[in-house]
Order: structure tokens, then sequence, then C-alpha cells
């Protein structure tokens, strides 16, 4: 008779022990669940304004003249994608801009933007030209001019960017428009902005 209650109360200890368990797995899993979710990571977007210096409708052209040697240069906009850019091993998702040209003197280039920090302002574009919001590693200076003659019109609102660290170079900015000129230190290339057709 002892020994009949001993197992029944060895059974129900058991079935505790497996519910505890269970119960248990239950716990451990919900917490982990509450865990992935509260580290989502962020999404970060170019800023508007980021985007009205560099992101332009297929079909736009820009055609530049170089102002020394007066060999020109055809720039078409054949190509653009606009994704969310996952990295798994990457602190944050981000929006990230790609661009196909044909360009007459240097065959095709290819552009995108990055992010190279938790601030959207940091974003970095390169392309037919660098462009930032800020300084960082790549920028010496930024100025802003308020008008600047190339050839013969007038752009106000320019935004010039001294790139030391790649390539020695000035870009200078207009929104809506792109690159308006591209003058590099080192040589005696001097890229000025002939005309332009933004296909809206």
């Amino acid at each position: 008779m002892n020994f009949f209650f001993v197992n029944l109360h060895l059974s129900n200890l058991k079935i505790s022990i497996m519910k505890a368990k269970f119960y248990l797995f239950i716990l451990i899993i919900s917490i982990l669940c509450l865990a992935s979710s509260c580290k989502k990571k962020p999404t970060y977007y170019m800023p508007q304004e980021f985007k009205d210096y560099v992101d332009f409708p297929v079909g736009s052209y820009w055609v530049y003249e170089d102002s020394v040697s007066r060999i020109k240069d055809s720039i078409y906009l054949y190509g653009r994608n606009l994704t969310i850019y996952e990295l798994n091993n990457f602190y944050c998702n981000c929006e990230k801009l790609e661009q196909n040209f044909y360009s007459s003197y240097n065959n095709h280039l290819r552009a995108q933007s990055w992010l190279i920090s938790d601030d959207p302002s940091f974003y970095v574009y390169r392309g037919y030209g660098y462009y930032t919001m800020r300084k960082n590693w790549n920028v010496e200076y930024i100025i802003n001019y308020d008008s600047l003659k190339i050839i013969d019109e007038w752009y106000k609102n320019v935004y010039c960017i001294y790139n030391y660290a790649n390539d020695k170079t000035y870009y200078y900015w207009v929104k809506y428009i792109g690159l308006i000129k591209k003058e590099n230190v080192d040589s005696s290339e001097n890229w000025l902005l002939k005309s332009y057709h933004i296909n809206n």
C-alpha cells in the first residue's frame, strides 16, 4: 500500500516538474521575443535637403565642358533605384539611392548614397560628383555662395564641397540642378556645366 502511494506521489511530482519546465520554457521564449522586438534596428531616410541636390528622374542629362581641353562630357541618367538597405551586421537600416549614368567621356558611371553615422545628416553621395550635407573625414570644408557664374549663366545658392581625402576636388552643387562645376586641384581638369535637362 505504501509502495502505491510512493509511486503516485512520484508520478504527481514528475507531472509538476514537467509543467514547471513547460511554463519556464514559455517564459524564456516570451522574454526573448520581447528582447528582440526592443532591439529592432531603426530605419533612417535621406533628408529631402540631401535628395534635392542628387536625386533626379531617369531621362535627365547634363553636358559639361573642360575649360582647358574643351573636351565635352554628356552624362545621361538611365537607371535609378531607391531602396531600404538592410545589412545584418550594421546598426541600422537606411534608405539607399543607386543611379546608373552613361558618360560620353567615362562610358558608364554608377552612383550611390550611404549613411556613415546614425545621424541622417551624415549621408554621403558619390557618383559623377561627391556630395554631403556636413563635414566628414573626406571633406575639409563646405562653402555656400550666394551666386556663381559658370560659362554664361549665373547660378544662385551654390553649395561647394572640397573633398581633400579622396581626389582633392572642389564640387559645386545647385539644388534641383545637380553638379554645375568640378575642379581638380592636382590636374588641369575644370568641368563646367554647359547645359542640362531635368526630366520632370
